[in-house]
């Protein structure tokens, strides 16, 4: 029973899709995951995910479209890198979840704090974005604690 719980969540996690980075760096435009360069851990990797984000500091919109065992997934998250803390709705296991999140500036990376409970267990994910110096990739580094453990996975996307 653990094992599905899990397996939903970490795919939730990645659905969420993080949040961005570099010191006032702008993350607008169409990420396509790269999930050749990307480590999922003990989670399958999607079959594709395209993150759409318009960031005019401090407005962030992020919308994460992932196709894989759950089908086509679509979330869309509105923040703000503020530090303050931000509430949206998120489809996890076939239902919406209500998703609270901080956002704030650390350095050239764009740190995110998400909680949401399923199925009455906690679930936090910490992601961190950053850019590359030319501005065509966004590493994602995600942190996801679950009560059956931690995950540590890394996203790489390529900007379209």
């Amino acid at each position: 029973m653990k094992t599905p719980l899990f397996a939903a969540a970490l795919l939730v996690l990645v659905a969420a899709s993080a949040t961005p980075q570099d010191a006032k760096a702008d993350f607008s435009g169409k990420w396509s995951l790269d999930v050749a360069k990307s480590d999922f851990g003990p989670a399958p990797p999607p079959e594709s995910m395209v993150i759409i984000a318009e960031h005019k500091e401090p407005n962030l919109k992020v919308t994460t479209t992932q196709t894989g065992q759950q089908g086509v997934v679509t979330n869309e998250r509105n923040i703000t890198t503020d530090g303050k803390e931000n509430t949206n709705k998120m489809r996890a296991m076939g239902a919406e979840q209500e998703v609270k999140s901080t956002t704030k500036w650390e350095g050239k990376k764009l740190l995110t704090a998400l909680k949401f409970d399923i199925q009455g267990a906690t679930i936090e994910i910490n992601d961190s974005w950053e850019l590359s110096e030319d501005s065509k990739v966004l590493t994602v580094g995600r942190l996801i604690k679950t009560p059956q453990g931690d995950v540590t996975q890394k996203m790489v996307f390529n900007k379209q």
